[in-house]
């Protein structure tokens, strides 16, 4: 049985690199949940993971939940009830082979005023709603761990001062996390977002959350109570030793009551399994989808133009143009193409100082370094547009560059007009000299026509999985066998401590 077991562990090695977590909070408790957990497939293949210690009974969204690759292919996704966790797999039996990273996002409903996550308290502040919860903690160790919570609070745009909204939170809290503020747009309205970020978090490490805001805010009557002891101090400071205490009441306080309100109507089962199922409205913050349907990615000119699928040679013929104009490099020669580098500001944008990397002492460009700004752009944009729409964000750059005029440029430093007539294929004065950059590109960017011909190509491929020898094949196996799937009984039913992760 033993090396049966061990078989089947050593089938897949996998290393759990990051997990975000969307939380969009609705008045009178409810809340939209996105979970985004990225795996590397070291070796071997993977089907899915357990997910546990959600918190709330979670009604799951299957058609926005999916896995997605590092080139964007998705994949659908079948979610399992094992009874004390959910076994998150790809649809069909369908596996994905190593190397590369897959992302999964699981889309669900639950409720935290009936989980007791959400809780009115009152304080010398006035009343005030408390989110107490924490998100599942993981059976290995995280690069990073970030969760995003939206409040039903509008605010003016997207810089936002906490305390102007009554916004109040632990010392723990601030000593522990990066603490971040600010005005999620959706359609036309900002809300207030609170990030909570930490980095390297080790095995099984908690990001445990506790921050108020006024109860004005929520619809509190189905909310339970907490009984906060007065500060000593004048500043709000919420006394360490209560914590040890809600741990012991809370069992009593969020579930021991359940009945009773089940009793007095404010929670019927019936409404609870119907909810999502016949009146399901989208919530006011959209965070369903991975894609975030009309959002635009903010790009520059070239980061636009590579998504645009503009030839590479073309891109870089304006790079090299502007370096020109600004005084950073000059053409020593056209046949063969020979750059000089005058001077290296410290204001360069990354792939402007990649640019410069490529040109060599005598003169000449470095193919491979044009190969590796192009990575780079690619790996950026990813990054930036994660969440956006891009059919939406094409659209929106394709008339920015078919409309442009030199008093509204799409990019404050590349604001020459002949960029954008160059692009839109116009003519202007100088389009012979762009031509002739042109042509002298192409020797070096030949393999590669344009960004989608690169996303696709090997040497994307290459780059995005040349730190895989840098892992233990073994990690994750190790830490799949060692590990129970319950962490503790007590903290599970107050604080989600039922350990997430065990990929297979």
């Amino acid at each position: 049985m033993i090396s049966v077991l061990l078989i089947t562990l050593l089938s897949v090695s996998t290393d759990c690199r990051w997990v975000e977590v969307n939380v969009s909070l609705w008045q009178d408790g409810r809340a939209d949940f996105v979970y985004k957990v990225r795996w590397h497939v070291l070796a071997g293949s993977m089907s899915g993971f357990y997910l546990q210690g959600i918190s709330v009974d979670p009604y799951f969204d299957i058609e926005n939940s999916y896995a997605v690759d590092g080139y964007g292919r998705e994949y659908p996704i079948e979610i399992k009830n094992l009874g004390n966790k959910y076994d998150v797999i790809l649809a069909q039996g369908k596996r994905f082979s190593a190397p590369g990273e897959l992302t999964y996002i699981v889309h669900f409903g639950g409720d935290l005023g009936k989980s007791g996550n959400l809780a009115k308290t009152s304080s010398e502040f006035g009343d005030l709603v408390v989110l107490h919860w924490a998100p599942p903690q993981w059976d290995e160790s995280l690069e990073h761990y970030t969760v995003y919570v939206y409040y039903p609070i509008t605010v003016p745009g997207e810089e936002v001062s906490p305390d102007e909204y009554g916004f109040r939170t632990e010392k723990f809290m601030n000593e522990n996390y990066l603490l971040s503020y600010f005005g999620q747009e959706y359609k036309g309205e900002h809300y207030f977002t609170v990030r909570i970020h930490k980095d390297n978090l080790k095995t099984r490490e908690r990001l445990l959350i506790q921050q108020y805001v006024p109860a004005q805010y929520f619809e509190t009557e189905k909310f339970g109570t907490i009984t906060i002891e007065p500060p000593r101090k004048k500043k709000f400071e919420f006394p360490f030793e209560f914590l040890w205490a809600v741990i012991y009441i809370v069992p009593y306080l969020f579930y021991g009551n359940r009945k009773s309100k089940q009793i007095k109507g404010a929670y019927s089962e019936v409404a609870s399994l119907t909810w999502l199922r016949s009146d399901w409205v989208p919530p006011k913050i959209e965070i369903a989808t991975f894609r975030k349907s009309g959002k635009v990615a903010k790009l520059d000119l070239i980061e636009a133009a590579f998504i645009l699928d503009y030839p590479v040679n073309k891109i870089l013929t304006i790079l090299a143009s502007k370096l020109e104009e600004t005084g950073v490099i000059k053409t020593a020669s056209r046949t063969p193409l020979k750059l000089e580098v005058l001077k290296r500001p410290t204001t360069l944008r990354y792939y402007e100082s990649m640019f410069l990397d490529a040109i060599r002492s005598d003169g000449t460009l470095d193919e491979a370094g044009l190969k590796l700004l192009v990575t780079e752009v690619v790996q950026k944009v990813s990054a930036r547009a994660w969440d956006c729409d891009m059919d939406a964000t094409k659209a929106y750059y394709t008339e920015k560059f078919g409309v442009h005029t030199a008093d509204k440029p799409l990019d404050p430093e590349y604001r020459n007009q002949d960029y954008y007539d160059y692009l839109m294929h116009r003519e202007f004065m100088r389009r012979r000299h762009y031509n002739d950059m042109e042509s002298a590109f192409a020797i070096h960017t030949e393999p590669i026509q344009t960004y989608s011909a690169f996303v696709h190509s090997d040497a994307c491929h290459s780059a995005c999985y040349v730190h895989t020898a840098c892992h233990d094949a073994c990690h994750s196996a190790c830490h799949s066998a060692c590990h129970s799937a319950c962490h503790s009984a007590c903290h599970s039913a107050c604080h989600s401590a039922c350990v997430s992760g065990g990929a297979h």
